[in-house]
């Protein structure tokens, strides 16, 4: 094969690479910190419960690394919300 068909190596990331689950990791981590932080700013303040609710979802998404969990919830609340204004 030719050069040019053959994918640099110092620009090929390997999503499966323990350096690229670490990274993750770590990003997760400071994230969910983040979340942590807001939700208890936002507590004691004007944040409503519903927005909390989703920060805390994220947190736990976050921390367990599930990243269906908030699209989950987020469709389920949707539904509640159109079932409990239909008619």
């Amino acid at each position: 094969m030719s050069e040019i068909n053959q994918p640099a190596e110092e620009n090929t990331v390997d999503p499966f690479s323990m350096e690229q689950a670490y990274k993750t990791y770590q990003n997760n981590i400071r994230r969910a910190e983040e979340l942590i932080y807001e939700i208890t700013k936002g507590a004691r303040g004007d944040v409503s419960e519903h927005d909390l609710l989703l920060m805390a979802v994220e947190a736990i998404a976050r921390m367990t690394d599930n990243t269906a969990f908030r699209t989950v919830v987020v469709r389920a609340l949707e539904e509640r919300r159109e079932a409990s204004a239909a008619p």
